[in-house]
């Protein structure tokens, strides 16, 4: 189910989607939903409820030790579908959590609330035309909507007095992490590996047509 929100004359659609800490993303073209039965979740209605009642965590203590006492587990998320597939273009050689290679510090999931640079850290991703898209697209709503307090960021950082206007589009307010659905949240980075990503479709009332003979 998902639910619809008018907004001129294209509906959007909110739906759900739980992340694991493990990366990953959909396959826009090639493989078709049909050649991978039940590779493709139906996401559930958006509900700001369900979110802040969501477990975070585990429900246990962080590690705890086999069965046969040979070893501890850790106790992450597993995302229930598997991980989906990644584009054509990008090539996974072993897939890792954060915490397993960021060994010096603690990973955070917004490092700077009034700006940030998706295209440095992201180029080994420009192969992939969909990457390439939804990065451009999320720095183009960015600046669009912040390009006032932005500008005036950039002369108070040069000494020219004015205050700078508080920024009015959040990207990772779209995302929640040991956090509740309140305006202005701020998602944290979550050991167990479980986010919950808002998203919205949009979508024409283009039908598909078949003609009998």
């Amino acid at each position: 189910m998902v639910r619809r929100v008018k907004k001129g004359h294209k509906p959007l659609f909110s739906v759900t989607w739980f992340l694991s800490g493990s990366p990953s993303t959909v396959n826009p073209q090639g493989t078709s939903p049909e050649s991978k039965k039940g590779r493709f979740p139906i996401w559930p209605e958006w509900s700001e409820a369900d979110i802040n009642v969501e477990k975070w965590d585990a429900g246990k203590g962080g590690k705890e030790k086999d069965k046969s006492g040979r070893s501890p587990i850790l106790h992450v998320f597993e995302d229930p579908e598997g991980k989906l597939e990644l584009p054509s273009s990008l090539k996974v050689s072993l897939w890792k959590r954060p915490q397993e290679f960021l060994t010096n510090k603690v990973p955070v999931v917004v490092k700077n609330e009034n700006w940030f640079d998706l295209f440095s850290p992201n180029e080994h991703l420009m192969g992939s035309e969909l990457m390439r898209w939804i990065i451009s697209e999320i720095y183009a709503v960015w600046k669009l909507h912040n390009t006032s307090a932005l500008s005036v960021e950039a002369k108070t950082n040069a000494n020219e007095v004015p205050p700078v206007p508080p920024i009015l589009w959040k990207p990772w307010e779209h995302i929640y992490s040991l956090c509740k659905a309140i305006k202005g949240h701020m998602p944290l980075y979550n050991s167990y590996g479980k986010y919950v990503v808002k998203l919205f479709w949009m979508v024409s009332d283009h039908l598909s047509i078949s003609y009998i003979l």
